[in-house]
């Protein structure tokens, strides 16, 4: 049904997209992009408060509220990737969502800062989700079989979760924040089992691809902003130039790495794409405390050597970024744990940490130096390793069209290797994400 001259509040039931079309190339809409601008206010939060005071109890604050506000994009994605027509009532719905959002990032600063808001937070939280669970009911009236089972699965859990979010706004600290804990816990459990209803595909797999990757860019970028505003205004040394030249370097290889050489097929293997899924909150943890790092790398470069918490923020975020890819390197069919990659990974995330933890008394300049050397080599690394039986978006076999199925295996892919829609489409796909994001909101 289409009201309006131009048919812009059109009503269209939800249906499961999933099994629609397999090899549907589907991007994200105008109003997915807007909804991660939402989110990308609620990091800029984070990023102000843990750039003030990088102290211990700060960053283990800054880990837990960044998982929150990452798993409400993530919620909203799963559940768009699957059912999201872009009609009136879902955006009506989601819109709802983003102002409870809104809210919850209003309050980010207190909680960050330990000076209450946690009663504000949770019923922001309360809020989004009951949203959600709403969509699902709206959801399951008009999808059977395995959709219904999904959604049924997500009702359940998310109901119980949203739940218990509901009695924490009544329950006093430090037992409120316990049981933010045990619904989280819950909420990792539930895709689980609602993943393993959907028996033909899970996910869309070009479609998640690309709105984390799109996230990715946002997470970025606001690291990079949050950076920017914390040197505004400095006096910059030739130190503070070149440590700045050399954390950015460090960010543009970590986007390399990402959009160029990771292998995203464990998506398309069924419950194993929630590998690709949760390794994201440490990988996008990783990228916005980097920018932190960098603000308090260039702001101390001429001191003798960097606080624990700058060292942590830039070493232990790039630390976390390359445990992340690893995790999602051992997901894909081809790989072991004699890859290269992955050892190279698991490589640059030890010296990551080392150089966090031990490199106190190494000056400024030359910490950041040791960091973009390894990142560097890393880089290096996966460009010059051939990527045998690597496949950017993989398909099952029983799912692939005849004319894949037909195709001969190149000649360097081994015979256990899956058949994959190899290069074009979903390579180039993974580059445009930031090219796209830019080029919507250039104007």
């Amino acid at each position: 049904m289409r009201l309006g001259a131009s048919g812009t509040f059109r009503l269209d039931p939800p249906r499961l997209r999933t099994h629609a079309d397999p090899h549907e190339e589907r991007h994200a809409t105008w109003f997915e992009l807007y909804f991660d601008l939402v989110l990308a206010a609620a990091v800029s939060q984070l990023l102000t408060s843990l750039a003030r005071h990088p102290s211990a109890a700060v960053f283990a604050r800054f880990a837990a509220l960044f998982v929150l506000v990452v798993w409400a994009w993530i919620i909203y994605t799963l559940y768009a990737n699957r059912f999201d027509t872009d009609d009136v009532i879902f955006r009506l719905a989601k819109s709802a969502g983003m102002l409870a959002i809104a809210a919850v990032a209003v309050n980010l600063h207190q909680v960050m800062d330990g000076r209450g808001g946690t009663v504000a937070f949770a019923a922001g939280y309360v809020a989004l989700r009951a949203l959600l669970v709403a969509l699902y009911f709206r959801a399951r009236r008009h999808v059977s079989g395995d959709g219904r089972a999904l959604c049924d699965d997500y009702i359940v859990g998310y109901t119980a979760t949203t739940g218990l979010w509901l009695l924490s706004i009544v329950v006093p600290d430090p037992a409120r924040v316990v049981l933010w804990g045990v619904a989280m816990l819950v909420d990792l459990i539930v895709p689980v089992r609602a993943w393993g209803a959907l028996r033909e595909a899970s996910v869309v797999v070009s479609h998640l691809v690309e709105r984390f990757g799109t996230f990715f860019i946002i997470v970025l970028g606001e690291s990079v902003l949050a950076a920017v505003a914390g040197v505004a205004g400095l006096e910059f040394t030739l130190d503070s130039w070149i440590v700045a030249a050399v954390c950015f370097l460090i960010a543009l290889c970590l986007w390399w790495i990402y959009f160029d050489l990771t292998d995203t097929s464990v998506v398309g293997r069924g419950v194993l794409g929630l590998v690709f899924v949760y390794s994201h909150f440490p990988l996008l943890a990783g990228v916005a405390a980097i920018g932190v790092g960098t603000k308090l790398a260039v702001t101390h470069a001429v001191h003798p050597g960097l606080g624990a918490g700058a060292r942590w923020a830039l070493a232990g975020g790039v630390g976390a970024f390359a445990l992340s890819l690893a995790a999602i390197h051992l997901g894909a069919e081809w790989t072991s744990l004699r890859d290269r990659t992955f050892l190279g990974r698991i490589g640059l995330a030890a010296i990551a940490l080392a150089l966090a933890a031990g490199g106190g008394g190494v000056a400024p300049l030359g910490f950041v130096g040791l960091l973009a050397a390894a990142v560097l080599g890393q880089l290096l690394l996966e460009a010059s390793t051939p990527r045998v039986g690597a496949a950017t978006v993989w398909h099952p076999s029983h799912r692939a069209s005849p004319r894949h199925r037909d195709e001969p295996h190149e000649p360097h892919e081994p015979p256990r290797a899956p058949r994959a829609r190899r290069s074009s489409r979903a390579d180039s796909g993974r580059r445009r994400v930031a090219v796209t994001f830019l080029r919507r909101h250039g104007s």
